[in-house]
């Protein structure tokens, strides 16, 4: 009997032990999940950069971000970096130097101190510290933020921080970014990121010489035809004499809003627009209203955010011109574009056609 009492024992004992072995593994499982979470809703890197800022020293606050240019890393997010790239609030500022300059896109850099000049093919671009402005090839464009010179206190690097998105823009490449992966990327647009072009009194044979090649170019990448581009150019801008055009580089009449909603690859700043009265056809005729629309630095710009509006722009959850680039006839590349709400004339298309057939644009095509 005594026997099988300290059997019971040691089976209580046992259990005992295991019951709370379990209740360990149990609160040790609980806690790591908690921590798990709590590091996974803490905010991405939070840092503190020290820099020499106006002859003061302080710290710029914000988040470290990753930038990659055409497929190479060209600042890593980490505080280590010489003069690494920043999210402050809304805005992400990069060296204008560092990237642009000694890595990434190789643009001949000077600075006198109070402003930087980059150079990038046809394309020059001044920033001016503290000036909620830039030039880019003589055209001044607003700035959302100003720029200004700072100096990494941890490298001693002197450099321009300047907004990352408007500058992608003004060199023609494009921009996108990841939140959850804190990253910029900057690509080359094949046939634009070297080339400027603003719209001039020109006659209508060297408006045609002049958008066709970038035309071309644009199709070769995005599908959408040449001669389809070229007419709708020439037939919204006035072959490149509307006030629009001259004031904005916009050669489309493409608003601020479109659509309702944002699309990927646009090549607009998202900042700079010019105001006009412009012409609506409605149930009751045509009617004026006053419109902001898109200010460009170039046409070259204005063709690239064309066709990324064409191709990326949704109506819901479907795309405004689903199946544009599956046909090869540009007269049903023209129906999916007036079908898609791009334009209220009922002849749009056949005026389009015509222009198309008298010019003979579709040379641009092959």
């Amino acid at each position: 009997m005594c026997l099988k009492n300290d059997n019971v024992s040691k089976d209580k004992t046992n259990f005992v032990e295991r019951r709370n072995t379990v209740k360990k593994k149990l609160i040790i499982t609980l806690a790591v999940l908690f921590l798990g979470m709590a590091w996974k809703a803490m905010p991405a890197e939070a840092a503190k950069i020290p820099v020499i800022k106006n002859g003061s020293a302080v710290s710029l606050k914000g988040t470290i971000i990753n930038v990659r240019y055409s497929g190479e890393e060209v600042s890593v997010a980490s505080s280590a970096q010489k003069a690494p790239s920043i999210k402050i609030g809304s805005t992400i500022y990069v060296p204008c130097r560092t990237l642009f300059s000694e890595n990434g896109i190789r643009a001949s850099y000077s600075a006198n101190g109070s402003k930087v000049t980059l150079r990038y093919g046809a394309r020059k671009v001044i920033f001016y510290a503290n000036k909620k402005y830039a030039k880019v090839n003589g055209t001044k464009m607003k700035l959302k933020v100003s720029p200004y010179f700072v100096t990494f206190r941890s490298s001693g690097v002197n450099d321009l921080l300047v907004p990352v998105n408007q500058a992608a823009s003004f060199f023609g490449l494009k921009y996108s970014y990841s939140d959850s992966a804190r990253t910029v990327t900057l690509q080359v647009r094949p046939g634009i990121s070297q080339t400027a072009t603003k719209a001039k009194n020109v006659s209508k044979s060297s408006f045609i010489n002049e958008i066709g090649p970038v035309a071309r170019e644009n199709y070769k990448r995005t599908g959408i035809l040449a001669s389809v581009t070229m007419a709708q150019a020439i037939l919204e801008s006035g072959w490149g004499q509307s006030t629009l055009a001259k004031n904005g580089n916009n050669l489309f009449g493409m608003k601020m809003n479109l659509s309702g909603n944002t699309w990927s690859g646009s090549a607009w700043d998202g900042v700079n627009f010019y105001k006009k009265r412009t012409y609506e056809y409605g149930s009751g005729g045509r009617y004026s209203i006053t419109a902001k629309f898109r200010k460009y630095s170039c046409i070259e710009d204005s063709i690239e955010d064309h066709s990324a509006y064409l191709l990326n722009a949704k109506n819901g959850s479907r795309k405004r011109y689903a199946g544009l680039t599956k046909t090869s006839s540009y007269k049903k590349q023209l129906q999916i574009i007036k079908k898609g709400g791009y334009a209220t004339s009922g002849s749009y298309v056949s005026q389009l056609s015509g222009v198309i057939r008298t010019y003979n644009l579709t040379k641009w095509d092959k």
